[in-house]
């Protein structure tokens, strides 16, 4: 499977517009603060959905300040695709969401009691990946169920392939700005590049594993998704050097050497990537999937629900399909 999107052979490879209105523009979403006061709207970056029960990831730098105890008076919501218009008091229309948790990833806090003495958190970010979901009180949350697929183990790039980010680079223009048409009109870009470095170890200060690429990824475009040759997200935008600086790079954020990271994320098949776990409703003969679930009492209200003959299973299930493997072999 080829990259989820091509390009026009007049764009530049680098930058082009994604106007195709279904695909990724299901799964991959704006992320916005909207100052509580004002109602004005601030740029962050990109998020993309992992699994079909409403998991989603970014990076961990894009929302850690908005976040955090000290943060400012806004609310962080993600703006559900495909490329909707809304005008004034736009959270409270259906495309727009509220974070309902976040999980993130940091290291030991270098002296807790000094910490709580001073006020202060000493603790470092250990990974630039954050876990969310949306608080669950809006339709098109349950009416989308799309996501993307997740390598997370396997070959590793290598030198010279061809990956692709895709976000919403404009997304660092919008500065304390009116919600309006051109704040919430979805303009996702995809920028292919070749990987220049692949640094299992990372970098100084940013100790988490890396590949570079020879493409400018702008802010907005960080905690969106890099897609292998297959298809497969294999990263999410981390960082960019500075464009014009000598051999300006971008960075990503890379799954594959983490290998407890397939702990914190349930739903993803580390092994198969575009498959979910959890646990499905099935009938043996003829053989049939009825539903898949991310736990155990919902699958066995669904199978109570159904004929006798169905049963609940723990395994993985192809997105899209019937084919699934129990957790049991």
């Amino acid at each position: 499977m080829p990259f989820p999107v091509s390009h026009s052979p007049e764009d530049d490879p680098r930058r082009f517009l994604i106007q195709d209105p279904t695909g990724v523009r299901h799964p991959i979403i704006s992320l916005l603060a909207i100052d509580d006061r004002t109602g004005h709207a601030t740029g962050l970056g990109t998020a993309f959905r992992i699994d079909p029960f409403g998991g989603y990831l970014t990076a961990q730098h894009v929302l850690e300040a908005w976040l955090a105890p000290s943060r400012p008076r806004a609310t962080v919501v993600g703006l559900l695709n495909p490329g909707l218009v809304f005008g004034y008091g736009a959270i409270g229309a259906d495309s727009m969401v509220i974070i309902g948790s976040a999980s993130v990833f940091r290291t030991p806090p270098d002296d807790i009691a000094l910490d709580r003495l001073l006020g202060r958190d000493s603790s470092r970010m250990a990974l630039d990946c954050m876990m969310l979901s949306f608080k669950a009180d809006k339709t098109r949350l349950h009416d989308v169920r799309d996501f993307l697929p997740l390598r997370l183990t396997g070959k590793w790039p290598k030198v010279g392939d061809e990956v692709m980010a895709i976000g919403f680079p404009e997304l660092d223009s919008i500065q304390d700005r009116a919600i309006d048409a051109e704040v919430l009109s979805e303009r996702m870009y995809g920028s292919i590049g070749r990987v220049t470095a692949v640094l299992p170890s990372g970098r100084e200060h940013r100790p988490w594993p890396t590949f570079a690429v020879d493409s400018h990824w702008p802010g907005g475009m960080s905690g969106g998704p890099v897609f292998n040759r297959d298809g497969e997200v294999i990263g999410l935008v981390s960082s960019s050097d500075e464009p014009g600086s000598h051999d300006a790079q971008s960075y990503a954020f890379w799954f594959a050497p983490i290998p407890w990271l397939q702990r914190n994320l349930p739903h993803v098949d580390p092994s198969n990537a575009g498959w979910v776990r959890g646990w499905a409703v099935v009938r043996n003969a003829p053989w049939h999937v009825a539903a898949m679930a991310n736990d155990r009492v919902q699958a066995e209200e669904i199978r109570a629900t159904l004929t006798s003959d169905y049963s609940v299973r723990l395994g993985s299930l192809k997105a899209g399909s019937d084919d699934f493997m129990g957790a049991d072999g």
